[in-house]
């Protein structure tokens, strides 16, 4: 436009007011005076990188993590916390799926190949349905699949989104995102409608309106729902800004909370779940629980045992986030982390002799090491149950009731194990562990009467532990220099075995 076209300074001066008027009002379209939550996240960019941001500050932009293992040319399409494990886990443009070190960025790939049927559709969105642990993946085109995270295959594929004509749903979102969930309720936004769904039921893959978003989005670019108060917020693009959203799940409405920086061109967004560990009662129940707060838990009966059958011994596989146990009938075992089902691995049962054991992954070379209060030290096949008999514990007669190694995620290239003996108090770390040579580090500082789970973060490297003193079974955080043993919260009940979520 020329100035010269105006007759007046005045007319100017009036378009020009008239301007700033409109563009004001269009600027205040989608915002509204917010009190922001302190909420970090992880958001994925369409360059394959991993940004982590907090809802209260999404302006400024943080330093970016490339992700890196993928195949050659693919792309991480969308991301979430897994809730049983606390594993960020992806979705690449080949159809695999990935765990990814949000830290690092290194992806690891679930499974030996591509799943099938493959992804349809040019944009795809994955979220985690906490009540059985499975993925769910939804495209533009309608898909809707569920995938195992423990093998990387599709578990079922459901009906195709319906109930509105040319729905593309970009992004999905489940509450209630923690371990041991019994209900849950999918969200859908599709971005064509401008508009919140509900998936209901999500096998069926029917939408039922929620509302409008009361915006005009052209991109919805990530959607998940906060583990600790179910606030939901999502990654849209409107009037050509990239910003987040806190979504109303009772109306649909989006309130903006801020732009992204410039040039940063958000696909997906990953709020991170709350710690979690499990464990087995004296009566076989399974129990999820947060090993900083385990005053809470959630229980379930422990099935698939012989008669009389106890779980005495519980580890997660860093390969693939699997459970397993250790029963007193000397059998292995994996467990169902949604269901408490136990299912044996291999058909006979393991050299073992004692009453407490420790059992736990080497990351390294994917063996489970068990030792017991007899001195017992095996390394044993996780796939097929067969164990190889190593050195016993020495020097003297040890009788160490605990163990774990360190670094326990998948890749790992060293990796170093402790040891607890409940009668002698002390921390040691078996090194060489074929050998079964015990070094002491330190004391534990309390006269405990039985160790009866102890599991090292792989993620923070923090030392966790059942310890009981007098009749009181509590966690405690051990100093894997000094041996020393912080108490924390008392338990509920006792258990016999305890494991960390691997994202923990």
């Amino acid at each position: 436009m020329r100035y010269s076209s105006f007759r007046s300074v005045g007319s100017l001066s009036l378009l020009m007011g008239m301007a700033g008027l409109f563009t004001a009002c269009q600027d205040d379209v989608d915002t509204v005076a917010v009190n922001k939550i302190d909420l970090a996240f992880q958001a994925l960019s369409d360059n394959n990188q991993l940004l982590q941001f907090n809802a209260n500050n999404v302006a400024t932009a943080p330093a970016a993590v490339t992700i890196t293992g993928l195949q050659a040319n693919e792309r991480i399409l969308s991301v979430d916390y897994r809730p049983a494990t606390g594993q960020l886990y992806g979705l690449g443009s080949t159809s695999r799926l990935y765990v990814i070190n949000p830290t690092t960025g290194v992806a690891r790939a679930i499974g030996a190949g591509a799943f099938s049927p493959a992804i349809n559709g040019t944009s795809a969105t994955i979220d985690f349905n906490p009540t059985v642990d499975r993925l769910r993946l939804v495209t533009n085109t309608g898909q809707n699949l569920r995938l195992n995270p423990e093998t990387g295959g599709v578990a079922a594929t459901d009906g195709s989104i319906n109930g509105v004509t040319g729905a593309t749903v970009s992004a999905v979102a489940y509450t209630n995102s923690v371990s041991g969930a019994s209900t849950t309720t999918l969200f859908d936004i599709d971005p064509t409608t401008d508009k919140l769904y509900r998936q209901d039921p999500p096998n069926d893959g029917t939408l039922v309106a929620i509302g409008d978003l009361g915006v005009n989005a052209t991109g919805v670019a990530g959607f998940d729902v906060s583990a600790v108060d179910n606030n939901a917020f999502a990654a849209l693009t409107v009037d050509n800004r990239a910003g987040l959203y806190k979504i109303d799940l009772a109306t649909g409405s989006a309130t903006r909370y801020d732009n992204f920086p410039t040039g940063t061109n958000i696909i997906g967004v990953a709020i991170p779940t709350q710690a979690v560990a499990y464990g087995v009662d004296a009566d076989n129940n399974f129990v999820a629980f947060n090993p900083t707060a385990p005053q809470t838990q959630v229980a379930k009966p422990l099935t698939g045992l012989q008669n009389g059958e106890r779980i005495v011994g519980l580890d997660m596989r860093p390969l693939n986030g699997q459970l397993y146990g250790l029963g007193s009938t000397n059998r292995l075992y994996t467990i169902n982390l949604s269901s408490g089902a136990a299912a044996a691995v291999g058909t006979g049962t393991l050299p073992l002799t004692g009453t407490s054991f420790g059992f736990d992954f080497n990351p390294t070379v994917d063996r489970i090491r068990i030792v017991s209060d007899t001195g017992v030290n095996l390394r044993v096949n996780p796939a097929d149950g067969v164990a190889i008999v190593d050195g016993t514990l020495n020097p003297g007669t040890p009788s160490v009731t605990a163990a774990a190694y360190t670094n326990s995620f998948a890749g790992a290239t060293s990796t170093v194990l402790y040891a607890i003996d409940s009668n002698a108090d002390q921390l040691y770390r078996q090194d060489p562990p074929n050998a079964g040579t015990l070094v002491a580090l330190g004391p534990l500082g309390v006269n405990t009467t039985g160790v009866n789970g102890f599991d090292i973060g792989g993620t923070s490297g923090t030392g966790f532990a059942v310890l009981t003193v007098g009749t009181t079974a509590s966690m405690y955080t051990i100093n894997l220099t000094t041996g020393a043993a912080a108490k924390g919260a008392d338990l509920p009940r006792p258990l016999q075995a305890m494991a960390v979520g691997l994202g923990f």
